[in-house]
């Protein structure tokens, strides 16, 4: 889990929202886009600095998961996890913005989750990941599907691994994947060659390329990945229990509420002591009350899915707002 993590403070704080020269170089460098581009609508997809910049001026729909639209109408950011306590104040990173603000002419914020404000707030995921579901006043939207995932055929019996974005995880994982390896399907463009080969001789397809999603999942038995909330939402709504390797705090978050539905099993591989059994994947393929509850909960959410299209009604605020606007 690297950089400070225990509240969104934290991680904006981090990558520079408490540097008041950073901030006001960026608002200054917003404000001269929109004053020549002049935009009728800004969507700002995790961009706080951008929507400051936007708001009050230009019509502004925020976008994102659940982690990245927090409630703009929270007091201040809750805690994520106690692991360690948080680095940053964010009553002292919320006067370096407001400075950095009144800089170039923008109005101050009343507390630091504003900078999420908008108006339209879309967070597009389902309850069940959402890290802010206690706080939440307006419901989610759920997830944006490009093709709604298919359910879990009954005898899917393939394991699919989604390793993409890790060197390391082959250093804790491959033993566990070489004893499922005649049923598996792995695609991990960055892992050294020499455990790739290993799995491959051992009976497993390894993939060079991405593959269609909705079709590996209605085929899959086990899903093993980093635990994003778009692939941990398509295995949700195909009905697929997941092996998640959270590598960071928002991957946990989600892995922690997945294993909490009785769907997953969260492996926290930012932890320098963790190990994953050699039995465990072929323990989760085993576990039929696991698959039954997966399934279950997947042909609910599925329905939801289906009558609660995020990316339309996101696509209809837009042009609310635009039609509003017209002069």
């Amino acid at each position: 889990m690297s950089g400070p993590s225990a509240t969104l403070n934290d991680m904006l704080s981090a990558a520079g929202l408490a540097d008041g020269e950073a901030v006001g170089r960026i608002l200054s460098a917003w404000d001269k886009i929109f004053s020549l581009t002049r935009p009728d609508l800004v969507i700002a997809d995790y961009a706080p600095l951008a929507a400051l910049a936007a708001r009050g001026r230009i019509p502004l729909v925020v976008v994102g998961n659940g982690f990245t639209v927090p409630p703009a109408e929270m007091p201040r950011f809750p805690l994520l996890h106690r692991i360690v306590p948080p680095a940053f104040d964010e009553a002292r990173t919320l006067e370096t913005v407001n400075a950095a603000a009144a800089g170039v002419g923008l109005p101050r914020l009343d507390r630091l989750p504003q900078l999420f404000a908008g108006n339209a707030c879309l967070a597009q995921c389902f309850r069940l990941l959402d890290p802010y579901d206690t706080q939440r006043v307006s419901p989610v939207q759920g997830p944006v599907f490009e093709e709604l995932p298919m359910p879990r055929a009954a005898d899917a019996k393939q394991v699919f691994a989604y390793l993409s974005n890790d060197t390391n995880a082959w250093t804790f994982a491959l033993e566990a994947l070489v004893r499922v390896a005649e049923r598996l399907r792995i695609y991990a463009p960055l892992w050294p060659q020499a455990p790739l080969d290993r799995l491959a001789a051992a009976g497993a397809r390894v993939e060079t390329g991405l593959q269609p999603i909705t079709t590996v999942l209605a085929a899959s038995r086990l899903i093993v990945h980093f635990g994003g909330s778009g692939l941990a939402s398509e295995a949700l709504v195909a009905g697929v229990p997941q092996l998640v390797f959270g590598d960071h705090i928002e991957h946990n978050l989600y892995g922690e509420a997945l294993e909490r539905a009785g769907i997953a099993r969260l492996v926290s591989t930012y932890l320098p002591e963790t190990r994953l059994e050699p039995d465990a994947i072929q323990a989760l393929i085993d576990d039929d009350a696991m698959a039954d509850r997966a399934a279950a909960l997947g042909s609910r959410l599925r329905t939801t899915a289906a009558r609660h299209d995020a990316l339309a009604r996101c696509e209809a605020i837009c042009m609310d707002l635009l039609r509003a606007s017209d002069p």
